[in-house]
């Protein structure tokens, strides 16, 4: 979904002109076949097979449509979403339209679920609209979210918010994020009103190298982990793992990927 709004921002820095003389562009289709591995039980470690399609088509109409399989199972359609740009207004529907901001990890971070919404993005602000089930009522609304990214200097600093109207609940959300020098940092933390919760969690990438650590309030090293992706020929290697200093539970990863 990330190339979906990525298309919706290349749109709306299109001018109106060029986008009502502009040929419509073609769609594009893109895979991935993936076999990955993870630890089942004490000891025994297992793979999985997985096939993912994605049809973008980018410009002033932006379409995003991402579907999964698993050896043996059905293709089946895991996230869409259908979008245009209107001066510098882009609107879009579809089903993974939250904008709360993510880390590497999660485990610590509240993570306000929303199923399918209608999103408005202004400039470097966002407000998504949740639906409980559109397909039955569309004034039916779970929750709100927005969020506001302000670029200083180097430094990318967004505030959000999601506002549950059945549980009247806030959860509050931020990250601050920069790069030198092909080092990546970004720092994440949110506050849940009700639970009273704090989760945060530290995220730094180079060279291939994605490391993570987090924690809450109440126990501020919970987990650390990352993954090492490096490109081999035409297909690319991961490894990775989490440990959580809680449990001491180590679980490592590992996955081969082609894309096509």
């Amino acid at each position: 979904m990330r190339t979906f709004v990525l298309a919706m921002v290349a749109a709306m820095a299109a001018t109106s002109a060029v986008a009502q003389e502009a040929t419509a562009p073609a769609p594009v289709l893109s895979g991935e076949v993936s076999l990955d591995f993870a630890e089942t039980t004490n000891d025994n470690y297992g793979g999985t097979m997985g096939l993912e399609l994605g049809v973008d088509l980018g410009g002033t109409t932006a379409v995003d449509l991402n579907f999964e399989a698993v050896d043996g199972g059905a293709l089946t359609l895991d996230t869409w979403a259908v979008g245009t740009v209107v001066g510098n207004v882009g609107v879009a529907f579809g089903d993974d339209l939250g904008v709360m901001p993510g880390a590497e990890g999660e485990q610590t971070l509240a993570a306000p679920a929303m199923a399918e919404a209608a999103q408005v993005m202004v400039g470097d602000a966002v407000v998504a609209v949740g639906f409980n089930d559109w397909t039955t009522d569309i004034t039916d609304i779970s929750n709100i979210q927005g969020a506001y990214t302000l670029n200083v200097a180097n430094f990318a600093i967004t505030a959000a918010g999601d506002y549950n109207l059945d549980t009247e609940n806030t959860v509050l959300g931020g990250s601050v994020g920069t790069t030198m020098q092909g080092i990546s940092v970004t720092g994440v933390a949110t506050y849940d009103v009700d639970a009273e919760a704090i989760g945060y969690e530290g995220v730094v990438g180079a060279m291939g190298v994605t490391a993570y650590l987090n924690g809450d309030d109440t126990d501020l090293l919970q987990n650390v982990g990352g993954e090492y992706e490096m490109a081999v020929g035409g297909a690319t290697f991961t490894a990775g793992a989490n440990y959580n200093i809680d449990t001491e539970d180590f679980a490592p990863t590992a996955g081969l990927s082609f894309n096509f």
